[in-house]
């Protein structure tokens, strides 16, 4: 009897768990049903609101952008201008003082500061608007570093440096290349500005002082390959003059003891070492191409500003948008209103 009523018992558990199972499925389908149904009704009555004071918000918007359009048409042009440059020497980071330097000099309305340190006049001074300085950001960069930064350590370093432990501690300051964007209300002053700029790093003593024994160190080691190359081109042609005697002295039936293999890995290695001097010098020439300037510049500041066409700086927009939102909560409040009153007469 005992053993007949168990799976009786087991059946009971088991139907009871699925009824449970099934009840909760029913009323999650039954909540997400009813969420939809919600932001589909509170969507229709959106859609509801709008058609019946679409003509309210139309006028409104209508007359902000208006407003707007007028005060766009009579406030002052603002123009605009950038430079690309590429600092040398770690001097990317004495640049960015600099720039937030003239910029906190407009903000502060300092002209007679900001002509002396830029040499422009004052009334060219009182037209700057801002100073902006960001870095072109590329993460290839970030990898080239890395290598480069790696080929200096030795293989034990190296096994616990984390390319993405390097990535977090590269500042803005080491990209190469840096975007300097200036803000006027003349278009033909950038031009005047930027030798200032560019003299402000150069005649820094700290950076001269490094690139003139950058320079050196550039002119010692260009001697070096020099002379190296001359000395390796030197051996080559002893040793394909007695490859040649050699030779002759074949041909004529004389018993040559020289080992061949070993004059021909002689040749391959100083060909070899010869490429190698070779491009060791192009990369020295390069580097000193790189580094004639403290400051290299990639591309000046245009001879005339363009236009600040920020669309959501207009107030065209900017009117349009606020004068069309208020007029939304003004008509939001007096429909609450309304339903308050509704619902306080329905209580009484």
């Amino acid at each position: 009897m005992t053993n007949q009523i168990k799976p009786q018992d087991e059946d009971v558990d088991l139907g009871s768990l699925f009824k449970i199972i099934g009840k909760g499925i029913k009323n999650l389908f039954n909540s997400i049903g009813q969420f939809f149904s919600y932001v589909f009704h509170s969507f229709i009555t959106l859609l509801l609101f709008l058609r019946n004071n679409a003509i309210k918000l139309g006028i409104a918007v209508v007359v902000g952008a208006a407003v707007g359009f007028y005060v766009d048409y009579n406030k002052e042009r603002v123009y605009t201008s950038t430079m690309l440059v590429e600092p040398n020497f770690k001097s990317t980071r004495q640049l960015y003082q600099n720039i937030d330097f003239y910029n906190e000099l407009v903000k502060q309305g300092d002209s007679l500061l900001l002509a002396k340190s830029l040499s422009i006049d004052v009334s060219e001074a009182k037209d700057l608007k801002g100073f902006y300085i960001s870095p072109i950001k590329n993460e290839n960069e970030q990898y080239e570093f890395f290598n480069e930064f790696v080929e200096n350590l030795d293989s034990t370093t190296v096994k616990n440096l984390d390319i993405k432990d390097f990535k977090k501690g590269f500042t803005i300051y080491d990209y190469r290349n840096h975007q300097i964007l200036v803000k006027s209300l003349n278009s033909t002053i950038f031009k005047k500005i930027e030798a200032p700029i560019i003299s402000s790093i150069e005649n820094n003593a700290y950076f001269k002082t490094q690139k003139k024994i950058h320079d050196q160190n550039l002119e010692q080691n260009e001697t070096v390959l020099l002379k190296s190359l001359v000395e390796v081109d030197t051996l080559r042609r002893i040793y394909n003059e007695v490859m040649i005697t050699e030779a002759k002295k074949s041909e004529m039936g004389t018993s040559i003891t020289l080992a061949q293999g070993a004059k021909k890995t002689n040749e391959i290695e100083l060909f070899t070492e010869s490429l190698k001097l070779n491009k060791e010098l192009i990369d020295n020439n390069t580097e000193k191409a790189e580094t004639s300037d403290i400051i290299n510049i990639v591309s000046s500041f245009s001879e005339v500003g363009i236009k600040e066409r920020d669309l959501f700086k207009k107030y065209t927009v900017l009117f349009s948008i606020g004068l069309g939102g208020l007029m939304m909560l003004i008509l939001l409040l007096i429909q609450l209103n309304t339903f308050l009153i509704n619902y306080d007469k329905r209580d009484k």
